[in-house]
């Protein structure tokens, strides 16, 4: 193996495991605020979706980005009202979502490009370095502003405060509603991120492949903490990336090697099962007063 292949691998590496590191960040911001999201798979759907209508309604890439971002918080907003206002069980609540998402994109795609399973192609990208979107490299600075916002900020302590214990955070004078408001809506704005780096050439029926499952996998791994839950996503992208590259070569059925990442989920799952300790409120609805 030449150092081409190697350096090729670690840069493809990187790009394969944004979409599921950004998903990652986003359901560690809503659940260090004590709201459940499995939803992820939803909003990156329609996040995803809006990356290539933004782009090719307003010919740029940075058109694309803004509408995934708004796209991402309104689909939050949804999961928020039903679980924080209503009181709506919050996996009953993501589950849903995930599967109006499905239904969101092919009629948004039907209505908009006339194709009810795909879009047109999208010519209006992201600059490439080293044969990757730039944009990958976001994930960098991104994952360590959201390590300093989560523990080094006044806004970060009251939103971890909220998920261990919201009668102490409300007893202090925090907003509990809106602490845990923000917290979900910055997991739809990291959904955002994950959906512009997922395949912003074209928007395909089914193309997230459950990579948003798999985020709540390395966000598990990587123990609610943001910079652990980027590594995890990574171990999973570099894992994919290994797959596409090399499955060619490993002697055993392509259906095998395509099961690699899912499998590896499955397996850090069942390993952490009594290791890793959410936020104490996590999944409980808060009502003030009680």
């Amino acid at each position: 193996m030449n150092a081409s292949i190697i350096v090729d691998f670690l840069f493809k590496g990187l790009e394969m495991s944004c979409p599921i590191a950004f998903a990652a960040l986003g359901g560690v911001f809503s659940e260090k605020s004590g709201v459940v999201n499995i939803a992820l798979e939803g909003f990156m759907i329609v996040t995803a979706f809006c990356v290539v209508w933004g782009a090719t309604a307003f010919h740029t890439i940075w058109m694309g980005l803004v509408f995934a971002l708004i796209a991402g918080v309104v689909m939050s907003l949804i999961h928020a009202v039903a679980t924080i206002t209503f009181r709506v069980n919050q996996i009953v609540s993501g589950v849903a979502i995930n599967i109006l998402a499905i239904g969101v994109g092919r009629f948004l795609s039907e209505r908009v490009f006339g194709q009810e399973t795909q879009t047109a192609i999208n010519p209006f990208l992201f600059p490439t370095v080293m044969g990757i979107s730039s944009f990958a490299f976001a994930l960098i600075p991104i994952a360590v502003i959201a390590w300093f916002v989560l523990y080094k900020t006044v806004f970060g302590l009251r939103l971890r405060t909220v998920g261990e214990n919201p009668e102490a955070a409300d007893t202090l004078g925090i907003k509990v509603y809106v602490m845990r408001y923000a917290g979900v809506m910055l997991s739809g704005l990291m959904v955002g991120f994950a959906g512009a780096t997922l395949f912003p050439t074209k928007w395909v029926n089914g193309m997230t492949g459950g990579r948003g499952f798999i985020a709540l996998a390395c966000m598990i791994f990587g123990r609610w903490h943001p910079i652990g839950a980027v590594l995890a996503a990574l171990l999973f992208g570099y894992a994919d990336t290994f797959r596409i590259m090399f499955e060619t070569q490993i002697p055993i059925p392509s259906q095998f090697v395509m099961m690699i990442p899912y499998v590896l989920a499955v397996v850090v799952l069942a390993g952490m099962v009594g290791r890793a300790r959410p936020p104490a409120s996590d999944g409980v609805p808060y009502e003030p007063g009680e």
